[in-house]
């Protein structure tokens, strides 16, 4: 039986917490690191004078990252009051608190007017909206007319089976991954208008060798993550069960990893 919506998203969000996985990849967690990121501002066209907003921020490095190379103003959400409450500890040790502000929140519900931002960017986390047309509808509505949002995110070459998504206990980055189509059609179903893709999928390969060189083993990452509650992307407690939901993304999503950037008509 599924999760409620609540309660997967607060699954996802401890997975998150996590402080083993957060020093393994020295809080970037996402493929492609701060390089790809300087690569999502190069093309959200990001300045000093951009209002910018950083979904699922986590413990702020993009965020920071972005207001200490640019000098612009940013604001980043998370539903985890942890890692949001890490993210302002972060800020103020770099003395970038009056650049940057966090507030844990929803990105399905974001707490913000109309045409609030200049740029929007979203690294590895619109995967895990559970309601992707109502997130793609938020990105839109807080995006100002000429503004610009850029994705970064698991992409799959081909779509899960119903039935292995049935399997799966809730969605995760992979299991909530879209293909590039997918992606596509949610966001301009929203009004906003494709710009540029590019294919970035050696990053993926990249971050999960990281992944597995800092946890020993992938049998240790599963092991780490499989046994608990607070598990992304596993079957709670049984790590078996996990190993073989795992292949079978890998073999019929065949997932790689693509930025996708998209503005909104004027």
């Amino acid at each position: 039986m599924r999760q409620s919506s609540k309660a997967t998203k607060e699954t996802i969000a401890h997975a998150y917490e996590s402080s083993q996985f957060n020093e393994v990849l020295d809080e970037v967690l996402h493929p492609g690191g701060l390089e790809l990121t300087a690569r999502v501002a190069e093309v959200a066209e990001i300045s000093s004078e951009s209002q910018v907003l950083d979904i699922s921020s986590g413990r702020g490095t993009t965020s920071c990252f972005l207001a200490q190379q640019f000098g612009c103003h940013v604001t980043g959400i998370d539903i985890s009051p942890l890692s949001t409450s890490l993210a302002h500890h972060k800020a103020d040790v770099q003395n970038l608190s009056a650049f940057i502000e966090f507030l844990a929140a929803d990105a399905e519900t974001i707490p913000f007017t109309d045409c609030s931002f200049d740029v929007i960017i979203s690294e590895c986390s619109f995967s895990l909206q559970l309601n992707k047309q109502r997130g793609a509808g938020e990105i839109a509505r807080v995006l100002k007319p000429g503004g610009r949002f850029v994705l970064t995110d698991v992409l799959l070459k081909s779509n899960l089976s119903q039935e292995l998504k049935t399997d799966l206990t809730f969605s995760c980055c992979f299991s909530g991954a879209e293909t590039k189509d997918g992606y596509l059609k949610l966001l301009t179903d929203a009004g906003l208008e494709a710009i540029c893709f590019e294919d970035h999928s050696k990053a993926m390969k990249k971050i999960t060798y990281q992944v597995i060189t800092g946890y020993g083993s992938l049998s240790a990452f599963w092991e780490q993550f499989g046994s608990k509650n607070d598990s992304c992307c596993l079957v709670s407690g049984d790590t078996s069960g996990s190993r073989k939901l795992w292949l079978r993304m890998f073999q019929e999503g065949k997932p790689g990893y693509g930025l996708l950037a998209f503005n909104k008509p004027r």
